[in-house]
């Protein structure tokens, strides 16, 4: 049977804005991937709940601004029993749910995240578990990435910042002959964009239809999601 591969790309999404679908796509074409899993977080355990709107507005915005990918789907398996906050505990649930299709998951998260990786809820399991993709944003420095890896992640790391796409892709395939799940990091040129600047902006009564799908932009401005 031939191997499914699906992107994984997790977070609070509040709101979902052209960054994270530029990284979704870039990523999908690079590493040939089936399908990519938008993950609406219910409780993220990484950041504050000040400011964070209802699960059920957040989910309505990453369906909206997905419903035209074919290859893009909204989850919220996060919250399928046993509910959890745990991106390893989703990824495991995602695995069972497509375990038909042979599935390999490719987990893809912003290249910040490497800077406290190591406090992650069963860290090693989900970095031995699964290919995990680590994506930088502008603005954020990263000198030393293995080093901010648990031990045994550190040797199955590629660094492809500084390659052309179809090095990538190149180094992609040969990495994945031997089957041994990988952490990549790359630079795939994002965007600049980032949800507390979008939610100041709609707050502030300034437009903000560049940041984010237009059906994005008439749900927040209809419900009035982050006004005062």
């Amino acid at each position: 049977m031939t191997e499914t591969r699906l992107g994984v790309l997790g977070g609070s999404f509040n709101p979902i804005h052209f960054g994270h679908l530029f990284i979704a796509r870039r990523i999908r074409d690079l590493f040939q991937l089936q399908r990519v899993h938008f993950i609406v977080a219910a409780t993220p355990p990484h950041k504050p709940a000040g400011g964070l709107v209802p699960f059920t507005h957040r989910y309505a915005m990453v369906s909206l601004a997905v419903a035209g990918t074919r290859s893009f789907l909204p989850s919220m398996v996060e919250l399928d029993p046993p509910a959890s906050p745990f991106s390893v505990h989703s990824l495991e649930k995602l695995d069972q749910k497509n375990r038909g299709e042979r599935a390999r998951l490719f987990f893809i998260a912003g290249g910040d995240s490497l800077l406290d990786v190591g406090s992650w809820h069963e860290s090693e399991r989900l970095l031995a578990s699964y290919d995990c993709v680590f994506v930088t944003r502008p603005g954020v420095d990263i000198p030393e990435p293995a080093a901010l890896l648990p031990r045994d992640a550190r040797d199955r790391m590629l660094d492809l910042r500084d390659r052309q796409p179809a090095e990538i892709r190149a180094s992609i395939r040969k990495a994945q002959e031997g089957g041994e799940r990988r952490v990549y990091l790359l630079d795939v040129g994002a965007p600049d964009i980032s949800a507390s600047e979008i939610r100041r902006l709609v707050a502030a009564g300034s437009p903000a239809d560049k940041l984010v799908p237009a059906r994005v932009r008439e749900y927040i401005e209809k419900l009035n999601i982050y006004g005062e």
